[in-house]
């Protein structure tokens, strides 16, 4: 509510009642000095009182259009002050629903940046379990010190057809290095896997499915300071220094500063069976049409 007071009617008239008895108080000072009677009004005077009427009339109009004017003035500021307020209260409850949505947009960012950074981690941890795995069963290209053997033919294995390497030979060499902690092998540039063969096909030593010729090429990264002894001490190693020194094979090993091996070749998936289900047998007439069963003379 306004603290204003509104201007009522009663102080009009008396405003106007109040000029109108100085008026004639003023005329009647005049008849005084003059010392006239108190008789009718002189036509001049006359004039002058209706000039002075007239006059008091005109202000008093004025007074009283001020004062409605003033009164509905106060009525429309009483108005937008009412509108202001209303506004400016419902700026603040905006303001506070605004607010409030900041404050959840920002526990969900929160959220969200605590949850990519698990995911993160999580990625980091597997990229690092896969990089892992990748090395040790022989899918990725690997680099590092090591010991190269070099296995061939005896100068009279294309007599007697004895003194030639069999693919028993390569794999006592295979089995002995992974047995001392080589970390990864190749054969001719091959990459060994985990699902790598050494086998005989015909007259030819197969790895990977791939016909190798002689000299055999059998790089080994791994401590070079106790590779080749550790290999010697054990079964395999044992064995294939017997069969080298029977079958009077060729053999030259060298420690290398830096061994450069290849990564095996990706196996392509073509079955695959939910976790926990049992495999297909042969007379299964699920098993796919063509797939046949087979034996191979494995790597251990």
């Amino acid at each position: 509510m306004s603290d204003r007071s509104p201007i009522t009617l009663p102080l009009l008239e008396r405003v106007v009642q109040q000029s109108l008895e100085g008026d004639y108080a003023h005329v009647a000072a005049q008849r005084a000095r003059s010392g006239g009677p108190e008789g009718p009004l002189e036509p001049r005077e006359r004039r002058v009182g209706r000039t002075a009427a007239v006059v008091v009339g005109v202000f008093g109009l004025l007074v009283a259009t001020a004062a409605v004017q003033t009164e509905r003035q106060a009525a429309t500021d009483e108005t937008s002050r009412t509108e202001l307020v209303g506004r400016a209260n419902e700026g603040r409850a905006r303001l506070a629903d605004l607010q409030g949505r900041i404050a959840d947009l920002t526990q969900e960012t929160t959220d969200l940046q605590a949850a990519y950074d698990r995911s993160l981690e999580q990625e980091n941890a597997v990229a690092s379990e896969v990089d892992a795995l990748r090395l040790a069963t022989g899918y990725s290209a690997v680099t590092g010190p090591g010991v190269r053997f070099v296995v061939d033919d005896g100068e009279d294995g294309g007599d007697d057809g004895d003194s030639v390497v069999v693919a028993r030979d390569l794999r006592q060499l295979v089995t002995g290095l992974w047995e001392v902690g080589a970390e990864a092998i190749a054969i001719n540039g091959l990459r060994l896997t985990a699902l790598s063969s050494i086998t005989t096909s015909g007259t030819a030593i197969t790895v990977n499915q791939r016909s190798l010729a002689p000299p055999y090429v059998v790089s080994a990264i791994g401590d070079t300071r106790s590779l080749q002894a550790d290999f010697a001490d054990t079964v395999y190693g044992q064995t294939f220094f017997a069969v080298v020194s029977s079958f009077d094979l060729q053999l030259q090993i060298d420690n290398v500063e830096a061994l450069e091996l290849p990564a095996g070749s990706t196996p392509v998936l073509r079955n695959a069976l939910p976790v926990g289900a049992d495999a297909p047998t042969l007379s299964d007439p699920t098993t796919p049409s063509g797939s046949s069963s087979s034996s191979t003379e494995d790597t251990p």
